[in-house]
This record gives structure tokens, C-alpha cells and sequence, in this order.
């Protein structure tokens, strides 16, 4: 099991993990007091610190940054919790602005940022975009951004093909001074706080070869965990309808949503627990259509919510060891753990009162004026209530106007994808696993720009230290007392989230193997993307992973080669 980066993440949820004993279950949760609108960012305006030893002149740098919302799935945060280029005066968008501010006047560098045409067609994940950033070898001089902001497996693609610069360079004669203070060794002495190092060591194949940063300045990193909305107002019904599913597990002598939380918290969430409650709520639709039924949960055809029953599971699809330094790779020759997963996964698709929806349900739900895909037919059955469990998305997403609206309504609660099971193979206890997903938004710098990499090592270094109280205002206000506010134990399940985050090796290199070795074989897939086009109910799966094994053992081992020909 991938290492977690909960020792990052702690200290950016502390205060927010102090509140939570303060509510009780069946109480109101009240917002607390918002002291932090006019709080300066973490460091006061021209004090001492590292930046002093800055000798370059003032820099004009170019941040290229996508603002798409992905086709339904993530709405961006670039231009609001990066750039602060809204016109919100909320406390968090003061901070970001604050935060910007101090980086230039620390860092003497000025940031103009540009975005990728507003068009979801043509930029959408992840070929084109990460094409129009290989441009950047024939772009002129002065057209070529200095840096990208983009969704981690099109920035992991285009460092497999030399663009971005090696953010742990110690090359000062081609790349000047490098201000990035980087270990992502978290237990080795001077680790910097602030940087999600797991992630990091993530998103490469070797110790000291760092082309992608992932930090608490790239917000869209916490927002694109995944998570499974309930609908309050079913749920409560539910339960009332059927006394034998739920017990008084608060002792509040009632049986409501609030002890579903509990049971959660004893890790009683799991697959065979949605089918009893998705079982339970199934009232068949017109001539038994699903799209006109009542269920407990849906998944959409698509890559994202398979990815997230599988990786978010006790599963490990490539395996990683570091010993003495030195990184290894390999497929387990056979994968117990990732068949019987699969297994429960296509059990659960064949119960009744679980779908998987594509675009042509999502079509007959009537939705007028918008493409429809299964995402946005998943949500309409939710927020319209008629499905239980909201399918699994990302916590970003309970952005969305739909979800809000239901807060006059009964409101929604946020769980974590359920456990495939409370104890593994080795009988070992199993825990909620919060995948952070690849559309989480990252960075890079250009590795053509060689002359100004120590600006951007210096702007970026200052972002990444100085995010702090914009991730944790984010966090508590704008997510937990906001966005997910109103539903007594929202800040518990929140809080719980954010405290088992798992890495993204296996999802990040199982699609960079599929898109960088595609030739149009079937061998290339990825699993979760099989997973999702046998509309879930993937058979034989171990005779389809023992075929295709050979060929994913060659192309990982293909892909650590690649890392010989990078810039170092």
C-alpha cells in the first residue's frame, strides 16, 4: 500500500479537526466566526528570509494554466485560488491576492497569467492539451510560457518527453540558483513543510528527477479528492421505511443520517453495505426503465469513477519499493487483490437499484440545453432525488449550483468511497483510502527557458510556503462550511477525507503506460478504463491480466528508461 501523505496534510487540518468534537450528533453545526478576511499571508512584506540572497533583476514570467471545467467533472480553481484573478472579495480570494502580492515583492518577479481557450471540445483531457504544450519548442521566445499549470497526467506525458525542467536541479552553470526546497524523503531531515512529497515522489520514476510540483499552491489538488454525496432526504426515508438496515448507533433514540456517520466511522461503509441500502430503496421506473427508477447508486461510463473504485480500494495495481535509494517497479505476476475487486465491483452492477448510466441515459432524463454525459446524468438523478448514493465524484464538483440548490431541501452528506472490504487478503484491517485524481491540477516549468528558472524556482518555492492559510481557509470555510455546510457530520466525513489520502503512482503511471505506448491494441488499456467500458461488469478479469502482462511489464520497464534521456 502506497504511503500516505497524511503527515502533510495534518497540519493543514488541524484547527479544523479541533472543531470537530464540538458538535454532537442531531445538533445543528453553526459556521464559526470568519476571523481571517483580513489576515495577511504567511510572511510580513519585505522581512528577512531566504529571498535576500535574490541577485537577479526583476522577471516578467508567463503562467499558462487551463480553466476548463473538464466536461462536468472538476470546476477549475486556477484563476481563483492560483492566479486570484477574480473579482471576489471573500476571505479567501483576499488571501490569494495577498499571498501573490508578497511573491513579488519577495521573489522581484512579476507573473502575467494566460489561459488555454475556453473550448472543452478541443481541449479536453488529455491529448490535445498536452500536444499544445509540446508547441513550445517552435513557439517564439516571446510567446512561450515559463511555466504550466495543468492536470497531472497531461503534465506527467509532456515530462516524459523532456519539456519540463528538473525541479531538484543542482545544475547552477545551465539553470542559475535553485530556490525549490525539495526532499521528498518525508522522514529525512530539512524536508520543507508545505510540499505534498508523496505526491511528488508520485509523479516520477526516479529520486532526484522532479519535473511536476505538487503543493499546497496547486489547490485543485485537495479539490479533486474522491468522495460519494448521499442525499439526506432518502437516506432519512430510507431508514424510517426500514428499521432493520440502521440501528441508533449515536444514542440519540433516532435512526437518521447522522448514524449512517457513525457507521462509517466504524468502517462498516463498505460495498456490501451499499448493495443492502441500494437494494432497499429500488422502486423500478416506467416499464422498468432505470433511467425513470428510484436507486441507491450509479456509475457513469467513463474513466473517473472506475478509477475511483479501483484505486481508492485496498488494491495495488503497480508496485513500488525504494531500498537503499533506488526505485523499482514491477506488475505482480498475478493480482489477487485487483481481481477481487473487480469481482465485487461487477457483483455489485447486477443488483438491483444500481446502474451504470451512459450519455444516451443521461439523454432520456430530459436535460435540455447542455452535452449530455453520464456525470451530469448522475447528478440530476441525485439533486432530483431519485438516487441515493450520488456515484463516486470529486469533492470540487459540490460546487456546482445543482448540488447547492438541495441545501433548502434536506441537503447532502460526503462520505469516502466505500471499503472493498474491512480486511484484506492478509486478513490485515483495511482503511477509507481518499485517491487524489489526476485531474488535479499541478505544475512544471520550462525546461527551454533555462535563463529564467531560478525566477520561477523562487516564485513557485515562495507560493508553495506561503499557501498554507489559503488551502486551509479553502478547506474549512469555502468547502466545509460552505460548500458541504448545513448536514450534521459533513465536517467529521470531511475531516476524515482529508486525513487517508492515498498517492496517485499507480493511477498517474497506468495512464501514462496506456497513452505513451498506445498503438491501438487493447493491450495499451488501462484497467479502470476496461473496467468502465464492460459498463462494470468486467469477467475473467485474471485471464485479462495475465494476457496483458507481458506487455505492461515491457512498457514499464520501457518508460523507466525514458527517464535516462531527460534533462537532469
Amino acid at each position: 500500500m502506497k504511503n500516505k501523505i497524511i503527515c502533510l496534510l495534518l497540519a493543514m487540518i488541524m484547527s479544523l479537526a479541533c472543531l470537530v468534537g464540538c458538535f454532537g450528533g442531531g445538533k445543528t453545526e453553526d459556521k464559526p466566526a470568519d476571523d481571517s478576511s483580513n489576515t495577511p499571508a504567511d510572511e510580513t512584506p519585505l522581512a528577512k528570509g531566504w529571498w535576500d540572497k535574490i541577485t537577479y533583476d526583476s522577471q516578467s514570467l508567463i503562467f499558462q494554466m487551463t480553466n476548463s471545467s473538464n466536461g462536468q467533472e472538476l470546476p477549475s480553481g486556477c484563476e481563483r485560488y492560483l492566479a486570484g484573478t477574480t473579482s471576489d472579495t471573500q476571505a479567501v480570494d483576499t488571501l490569494v491576492k495577498e499571498r501573490n502580492k508578497n511573491a513579488y515583492q519577495y521573489t522581484k518577479v512579476n507573473v502575467s497569467y494566460k489561459y488555454y481557450p475556453e473550448n472543452d471540445k478541443a481541449y479536453h483531457f488529455s491529448e490535445a492539451r498536452n500536444q499544445i504544450i509540446n508547441t513550445i519548442d517552435t513557439a517564439s521566445e516571446d510567446n512561450c510560457p515559463d511555466m504550466f499549470c495543468n492536470w497531472m497526467t497531461d503534465m506527467l506525458l509532456v515530462s516524459l518527453k523532456g519539456k519540463f525542467a528538473n525541479l531538484m536541479t543542482t545544475d547552477e552553470a545551465k539553470y542559475g540558483k535553485n530556490h525549490f526546497n525539495i526532499n521528498i524523503d518525508e522522514n529525512a531531515e530539512g524536508n520543507k513543510e508545505g510540499y505534498m512529497s508523496d505526491l511528488m515522489r508520485s509523479l516520477t520514476l526516479k529520486p532526484g528527477q522532479v519535473y511536476v510540483i505538487a503543493s499546497d499552491y496547486f489547490i485543485d489538488l485537495i479539490r479533486a479528492f474522491f468522495v460519494v454525496p448521499v442525499n439526506v432526504t432518502l437516506f432519512n426515508n430510507l431508514v424510517k421505511e426500514n428499521p432493520t438496515l440502521l440501528t441508533d448507533l449515536n444514542n440519540d433514540n433516532t435512526v437518521d443520517i447522522n448514524d449512517f456517520f457513525v457507521q462509517v466511522e466504524n468502517r462498516d461503509w463498505t460495498y456490501d453495505t451499499l448493495i443492502d441500502y441500494s437494494s432497499a430503496i429500488y422502486k423500478g421506473g416506467v416499464n422498468g426503465e432505470d433511467h425513470d427508477s428510484v436507486l441507491g447508486f450509479a456509475l457513469g461510463k467513463n474513466g473517473l469513477p472506475a478509477a475511483g473504485m479501483i484505486y481508492t480500494s485496498s488494491a495495488v495495481v503497480i508496485n513500488r519499493e525504494l531500498k537503499d535509494g533506488v526505485d523499482t517497479f514491477t506488475y505482480p505476476d498475478t493480482n489477487e487483490q485487483l481481481a477481487t475487486v473487480i469481482s465485487k465491483i461487477s457483483a455489485m452492477m447486477k443488483v438491483d437499484g444500481i446502474m451504470c448510466m451512459d450519455k444516451a441515459d443521461a439523454a432520456a432524463l430530459g436535460l435540455d440545453g447542455v452535452e449530455q454525459t453520464a456525470l451530469l446524468g448522475i447528478r440530476q438523478k441525485f439533486t432530483k432525488n431519485t438516487l441515493l448514493f450520488g456515484g463516486v465524484i470529486l469533492v470540487g464538483s459540490l460546487e456546482y449550483k445543482e448540488y447547492q440548490n438541495m441545501k433548502t431541501s434536506g441537503g447532502f452528506g460526503v462520505v469516502p468511497v466505500p471499503m472493498d472490504a474491512k480486511t484484506n487478503l492478509k486478513g490485515e484491517d483495511n482503511h477509507y483510502l481518499t485517491q487524489i485524481h489526476v485531474v488535479g491540477r499541478a505544475g512544471g516549468v520550462t525546461a527551454r527557458k533555462t535563463a529564467k528558472f531560478e525566477a520561477c524556482s523562487a516564485f513557485l518555492h515562495y507560493q508553495t510556503t506561503n499557501s498554507s492559510k489559503v488551502l486551509e481557509h479553502y478547506y474549512k470555510y469555502n468547502l466545509t462550511y460552505g460548500t458541504a455546510s448545513g448536514v450534521t457530520g459533513n465536517i467529521k466525513m470531511l475531516t476524515y477525507i482529508r486525513n487517508n489520502v492515498r498517492t496517485s503512482f499507480d493511477k498517474l503511471f497506468e495512464d501514462a503506460i496506456g497513452f505513451f505506448y498506445d498503438n491501438g491494441i487493447n493491450e495499451a488499456d488501462r484497467y479502470h478504463t476496461k473496467l468502465a467500458d464492460s459498463y462494470y461488469e468486467f469477467n475473467d478479469f485474471s485471464t485479462v491480466y495475465k494476457n496483458t502482462l507481458p506487455t505492461k511489464k515491457a512498457n514499464l520497464a520501457s518508460l523507466a528508461d525514458e527517464y535516462a534521456k531527460l534533462p537532469k
